[in-house]
């Protein structure tokens, strides 16, 4: 239970007592959990997006549920986004995109990947209207977490320096993988039947890809790199329940 909290306050502003005498071993062993912090922020998602319902239009419902997301995260892993995407696509050398992460001011790069991020994700909120909508805003929060475990668990940790990610990546083991995606595969076959596979295995790929091109770049991922795999693999998991809806399998 220690390490749910942790990776509930850790992931989320939701307030809940910090266990006493927690160490970095703790916050390493709470990865497995990620993606229960996924399930209780997509229920959260859907309570906001059943109320909102009686009340507003479509676009406006939507419009908050992703700002509810925001909120419920603390704006964490879009804060990653932006710092990797003024990094990485900054066109500097390893250590120019290091020190151009750990700068808290937004850059252009930052700036267009917020956007960019916005438009595509109210998109497909837009676009998932069926019988199963309250399902999939529950999936997607967990798949993206689900991302965070295999970019801590496959690629190597990029700063030589103890940073936010350090206690994660020192800790991480392949088993993780396969205990965090369990909570998706129950909600998923509740969903989606069989085709929750084809949506695991594509955004595993996806997620694979990512960090496999930022550790070209880096030499690994770092604190940052996580939640830029977050939002990804979140906007990623919507595309495919978009065309999963719209397609009707």
């Amino acid at each position: 239970m220690k390490k749910l909290i942790l990776a509930i306050t850790f992931l989320t502003r939701i307030p809940l007592p910090i266990p006493k005498n927690i160490n970095n071993e703790d916050m390493g062993r709470s990865t497995p959990y990620f993606t229960l912090v996924g399930l209780l922020i997509g229920l959260i998602l859907v309570g906001i997006d059943k109320l909102a319902s009686y009340l507003l239009p479509v676009f406006a419902v939507n419009a908050i549920v992703f700002v509810g997301l925001i909120v419920i995260t603390g704006g964490l892993h879009l804060d990653g986004l932006m710092d990797t995407c003024d990094g990485v696509f900054s066109g500097r050398s390893r250590e120019r995109i290091l020190e151009i992460m750990k700068d808290s001011r937004i850059g252009a790069f930052g700036a267009v990947g917020i956007v960019c991020l916005t438009v595509l994700k109210l998109a497909f909120l837009q676009s998932i209207t069926d019988e199963s909508r309250w399902l999939y805003l529950v999936l997607f929060p967990m798949l993206g977490r689900w991302g965070m475990v295999l970019g801590i668990s496959l690629f190597p940790y990029a700063r030589s320096s103890q940073g936010l990610g350090t206690a994660f990546t020192n800790l991480a083991r392949k088993s993780y993988i396969f205990w965090s995606i369990l909570p998706i595969l129950a909600v998923g076959f509740y969903s989606l039947n069989w085709l929750i596979f084809p949506v695991i295995m594509f955004t595993g790929f996806a997620v694979w890809l990512t960090g496999h091109w930022l550790t070209v770049k880096l030499g690994g991922l770092t604190g940052d790199c996580y939640g830029a795999v977050c939002e990804v693999t979140e906007i990623l998991a919507l595309l495919i329940l978009t065309i999963i809806t719209l397609n009707s399998f």
